[in-house]
């Protein structure tokens, strides 16, 4: 082969095999947080009403409406369905995915406009409150599972409870971050360094992000999705996902639930 044509050959390959990769990986992104037909589903509804959440299952809430219960005035339901891609179980999923011990945690609070919602809220394609209740809901939910996972670690490094629980605090700190669902974000979704086995990934999608359902689901081992087609409904789902993993939070905190009846 003439020298020039190898080494045209090789320039093409040092500039295009980085390119492809690249265009491969964001590509991928879709394909992951759309896999297709799940393994099972569950189905739950939500209804919210003066500050206070109910879950119950679909057989249960036709039931009550069945016995000629009416929602009180102002009451707001919610459908969701939860999707198993991992071991066919959704709920098992969820518990997985969001109480397995990892390297460090990633919450993708939204699009790149949801910053927006700092300067300009009125530019952002959905409730600029809501979502940031539904960031900051998300983010201590999954801090505190975190710091939990590695104050057990202290203590099986024989710490006391006191320096146990300021190593998870501190171990908590420097291993969460937050992000924006740039394009970076994506390809790193895309390429499995963000949502996988040893670093976690919660993804929130609304209406700013082309939400097309109410749902949640675990497309793969450490990526979490949650989607819905208002903020108001991704607010629910956070509070459905804490209901269905037994999570309590601390005394003191403002958000209460009434357990899963039947």
């Amino acid at each position: 082969m003439d020298r020039r044509v190898l080494a045209l050959t090789i320039i093409v390959l040092i500039v295009l095999a980085p390119i492809g990769y690249v265009a491969y990986a964001y590509s991928n992104f879709g394909s992951v947080i759309n896999p297709g037909k799940p393994k099972g589903t569950s189905n739950y509804v939500v209804i919210y009403h003066q500050g206070q959440f109910y879950v119950l299952t679909p057989e249960d809430y036709a039931s009550e409406l069945a016995g000629g219960k009416k929602l009180p005035p102002g009451s707001k339901v919610f459908n969701v369905t939860l999707k198993s891609y991992i071991t066919g179980s959704p709920e098992v999923d969820l518990n997985l995915t969001l109480r397995s011990f990892y390297d460090r945690f990633t919450i993708v609070i939204g699009a790149p406009s949801v910053q927006e919602c700092k300067s300009n809220p009125q530019a952002y394609p959905g409730d600029c409150r809501m979502r940031t209740v539904v960031a900051t809901e998300v983010s201590a939910l999954t801090s505190a599972i975190f710091s939990a996972n590695y104050y057990i670690k202290a203590k099986g490094m024989g710490y006391d409870n006191a320096s146990a629980r300021q190593y998870a605090y501190q171990q908590t700190q420097i291993r969460h971050h937050i992000a924006y669902l740039s394009f970076i974000t994506k390809l790193d979704i895309g390429r499995g360094s963000l949502g996988n086995e040893k670093n976690l990934a919660v993804l929130l999608i609304g209406p700013a992000e082309g939400a097309k359902c109410n749902c949640i689901f675990a497309p793969r081992r450490g990526l979490l999705v949650i989607e819905g087609t208002s903020d108001e409904t991704l607010r629910a789902e956070v509070v459905l996902i804490e209901n269905i993993i037994g999570f309590r939070w601390p005394q003191g905190n403002n958000t209460e639930t009434v357990q899963i009846t039947g």
